[in-house]
């Protein structure tokens, strides 16, 4: 079986594996070379496959949609963190993850903000102009 990740930056991984391990929004699920074709969501996890050499890897992934079709396994996520030790990975999921989350709030900050400055222009365009809410 190949797995094959995908991202926005290019392809994450390109390797032959024996299983993968992930959590999909409907469960936990191993994926072994017999296993029929299969596809779906993945929520953020950890997915663990192992390679020929009977090695345990692990990719951490925010979202992504998984298929299995044949023998190659296709995920594809907006953000993978590939790491061979569980723990260092951990750390930096927890990092990478905190920091993403502290630039989402303050982009939404900024946005919030565009949006009152673009409603008040508005507003006085509209007052200037004599339109409906002229008399507010």
């Amino acid at each position: 079986m190949i797995l094959k990740v995908f991202s926005p930056i290019g392809v994450l991984l390109d390797s032959p594996i024996q299983k993968v391990d992930f959590d999909a929004v409907d469960g936990v699920f191993p994926q072994l070379p017999k296993h029929v074709d299969f596809i779906t969501a993945l929520k953020p996890c950890i997915l663990t496959y192992t390679t020929l050499d009977k090695k345990e890897h692990y990719l951490a992934c925010n979202q992504g949609v998984l298929v299995k079709k044949g023998e190659i396994v296709y995920l594809s996520t907006k953000l993978g963190i590939l790491d061979d030790n569980l723990e260092q990975l951990k750390k930096t999921i927890a990092i990478d993850f905190k920091e993403m989350e502290e630039a989402r709030k303050e982009t939404n900050k900024t946005m919030a903000r565009l949006e009152v400055g673009l409603t008040k222009g508005l507003m006085q365009l509209n007052q200037q102009k004599g339109g409906p809410s002229a008399g507010l």
